[in-house]
């Protein structure tokens, strides 16, 4: 049974389900959650911070008063937390992303940056809930990103545009989100990074990695510029508005499909 099967129990009803405990509360009341939900039970027996258990108990009053309850020897995280439906499909897509970079040079970049954090980075989440909050949500979100500005490139073509500086920009805007959210036990900020946001992260990163590689100043800084300046405005986390129409076409690619995905995964809950 699921926590939100749980919620819906009729009071005093027998209930059977897994949960991880989050936190403890008042010496006896703890919260768990699995993939649907939370809930607050009450608990005679110590339990463990962080640690799967099989719960019996009974509905009472918004809570689950524990009868039993057994911890789980091994987790299966998938039915704890949701996760992308095929990443390795989005794999193939980032990927594919990077061969539309011309200069080898800067593909070679896209490697030198991402190899190393290559399993953060896949494992990631694009948000806490808005938006791809599921387990490989950063991978499918970064390469559906990077798609979009590949097919929309072509109709600026007379303008001047740099289609590299865009589809570096498309790859990397998200980066420090491997950093900035924890996966386990639940997706919430970590206690470090968070507090630094994923924008800092990632703009630091790039400087870090750029001047290591030995990319282009100017290359460099309109590169950080893209990643400072995605989210669009300084009301919603940018630190800067796109002052470049390489960081405006990142920006806007960005949030159509943070949108998108909000919208078609509610719908496909009802």
């Amino acid at each position: 049974m699921w926590i939100s099967e749980v919620k819906e129990s009729k009071e005093g009803a027998e209930v059977s389900f897994r949960g991880i405990v989050l936190r403890q509360k008042d010496g006896y009341r703890y919260k768990v959650f699995d993939r649907s939900g939370e809930i607050w039970i009450d608990s005679e027996f110590p339990l463990r911070e962080g640690g799967a258990y099989e719960f019996v108990g009974r509905y009472k009053g918004g809570v689950v008063v524990v009868e039993r309850a057994e911890e789980l020897e091994e987790i299966d995280v998938k039915y704890f937390l949701p996760f992308a439906e095929n990443p390795e499909r989005d794999e193939r897509r980032f990927w594919g992303v990077v061969e539309r970079i011309s200069d080898p040079r800067l593909r070679e970049f896209v490697r030198f940056v991402f190899e190393p954090i290559w399993d953060e980075f896949k494992r990631g989440v694009a948000a806490k809930r808005y938006h791809h909050a599921y387990i490989g949500g950063l991978l499918e979100h970064t390469a559906t990103v990077g798609e979009i500005v590949v097919r929309i490139l072509p109709l600026y073509a007379d303008y001047g545009i740099n289609p590299d500086l865009v589809i570096l920009g498309a790859l990397f805007h998200d980066v420090g989100k491997a950093w900035e959210l924890k996966t386990f036990p639940k997706f919430e900020y970590h206690e470090k990074y968070g507090k630094w946001g994923h924008i800092f992260i990632g703009a630091n990163l790039i400087k870090e990695k750029g001047r290591e590689f030995g990319l282009p100043e100017e290359t460099l800084t309109d590169l950080v510029h893209i990643i400072l300046a995605h989210h669009g405005e300084y009301g919603k986390g940018s630190p800067v508005s796109p002052r470049i129409p390489e960081a405006l076409l990142v920006h806007l690619a960005d949030n159509l499909d943070a949108q998108m995905n909000h919208v078609l995964k509610d719908e496909s809950k009802d």
